[in-house]
């Protein structure tokens, strides 16, 4: 017994769920197609890097780098330091003066070899004996001494002696030529070098890492992050919502967008007419024939099968008497996909609006003998019907009324190897858990009259599609 939602109309609506079901499979498309964009592989790089635990790192040293800390502050303090420092001062004092290039001219000069000369003699013992005698004023020694005494008080000698025992030659010595002068050198090169101003400079840019190229990569991170592709992607990739496409695949279909009903996938008779008697025929209870292609009209994309009043002489067959000839009154169509397509479990769904709930029009499935026989929907006795014989025997029923027969509706049966689902428009119809078909079926829509009604009535199909489930 359907539910009395059912039976009071209260699904969903036939033009929602296709336009539910084409956002979807549009989202889903534009999911596999940006899967596989630029964009998301640029994103998925740069996700990669910036959050690496290497990145991370050196992101946070760049970031944290201080002058004060740094080998080039050490270096630069240490030149500062030796530049005050008071030996280093005064070294670069006495080379800068005039007292030491003098002192270098007169060292070793040819007066000072004199002055030494003569102070040598002059401090002699035999000098000193000879100036303590009479007449000594008048000797060409005292005149000797008198040279000495006046080469000794020179003022450029004073100057020379003086400077010679002065702590300012004294750390002259001890300077030049030193690893102290040297460290100092170097470290005067070395600060007054490119490569210290452009490190200095950097490590005092509170801006550095905003500089970087590694700043560049967030930045593009960040926007591509922020992008609405990449927050839609995100959130959708690893959602369910895309779990009914991505567990089925399409096996069958018909949008009927073709001028002609498709021979290729259709058998516009029954599979056993075609195969065994190259003839068409109805079965006992039907009042119609189908015709080959008279009761097939596709417009807009819609394939109408119109049951209409006319002679037509035909063929029905009954189990007890077989194939018979047979003037009807009424002439139809049937379309099967028994030599095309067919298939064990899955889901078979179609757009349909059924027509006059009197006349006998039905979507079903079949195998290769009369059962097991599935009526996914049908008309007939005023009410639109879904019914299961199955190979055993049994047989099992639902009515859903006569509302669902007169506009487009969805109707769809899910089979699995352990349950039949009926569906109208989402809303389920009736199970059956017992004697599951486990052999492939294949597909039929047909029209037909089981009582005679007035006038013409159609079947109309807008699609139809088969999927696999996938697991």
């Amino acid at each position: 017994m359907a539910s009395l939602k059912l039976l009071l109309g209260m699904i969903p609506s036939t033009s929602k769920i296709e336009q539910a079901e084409k956002a979807l499979v549009a989202e889903f498309e534009k999911l596999n197609t940006f899967s596989g964009s630029d964009q998301l592989a640029k994103y998925n790089e740069l996700d990669k890097l910036v959050n690496s635990s290497d990145f991370v790192q050196k992101r946070k040293e760049i970031e944290s780098l201080s002058y004060k800390s740094s080998s080039e502050y050490s270096k630069e303090k240490e030149f500062l330091s030796l530049q005050k420092a008071k030996d280093i001062v005064l070294y670069f004092k006495t080379i800068a003066g005039n007292d030491l290039k003098k002192f270098q001219e007169m060292d070793g000069s040819k007066k000072i070899k004199e002055l030494e000369e003569l102070e040598k003699l002059v401090q002699s013992s035999g000098f000193i004996e000879k100036s303590k005698a009479k007449g000594f004023k008048e000797t060409d020694d005292f005149k000797m001494f008198e040279d000495y005494k006046n080469l000794k008080n020179s003022s450029e000698i004073k100057d020379y002696y003086k400077f010679k025992s002065s702590k300012e030659l004294a750390n002259y010595k001890t300077i030049d030529g030193s690893k102290r002068l040297a460290g100092y050198n170097d470290l005067k090169d070395y600060v007054a070098s490119e490569e210290f101003k452009k490190q200095k400079e950097y490590l005092l840019d509170k801006k550095r890492f905003e500089k970087s190229e590694m700043f560049k990569e967030v930045l593009e991170y960040t926007s591509l992050k922020k992008s609405e592709d990449i927050i839609w992607y995100l959130k959708v990739k690893d959602s369910n919502k895309f779990d009914i496409l991505k567990h089925r695949e399409l096996t069958f279909s018909d949008e009927f967008d073709k001028e002609k009903l498709d021979t290729k996938k259709w058998l516009t008779n029954y599979y056993w007419g075609e195969k065994l008697l190259k003839d068409r025929y109805s079965i006992e209870s039907d009042l119609q024939a189908y015709t080959e292609k008279e009761n097939f009209e596709i417009q807009n994309s819609i394939l109408k099968i119109n049951t209409k009043p006319q002679k037509v002489n035909g063929k029905i067959w009954s189990a007890a008497h077989g194939f018979a000839p047979k003037e009807f009154s009424y002439s139809s169509g049937l379309i099967n996909s028994g030599t095309s397509f067919r298939q064990k479990y899955g889901i078979f769904t179609a757009k349909i609006k059924l027509g006059d709930p009197n006349a006998k029009n039905a979507f079903w499935l079949l195998a290769d003998k009369i059962t097991p026989h599935i009526d996914i929907c049908r008309t007939g006795k005023g009410k639109v019907w879904s019914d299961y014989f199955s190979a055993k025997g049994n047989s099992a029923k639902t009515s859903i009324g006569s509302r669902y027969a007169n506009d487009f509706y969805i109707f769809t049966l899910e089979w699995t190897s352990d349950k039949l689902v009926w569906k109208i428009n989402d809303t389920e119809v009736f199970v059956q858990t017992s004697d599951i078909p486990q052999e492939p079926m294949y597909v039929l829509f047909a029209g037909g009259l089981d009582k005679p009604i007035n006038g013409p009535t159609s079947m109309e199909i807008d699609w139809v599609r088969v999927y696999q489930s996938l697991k």
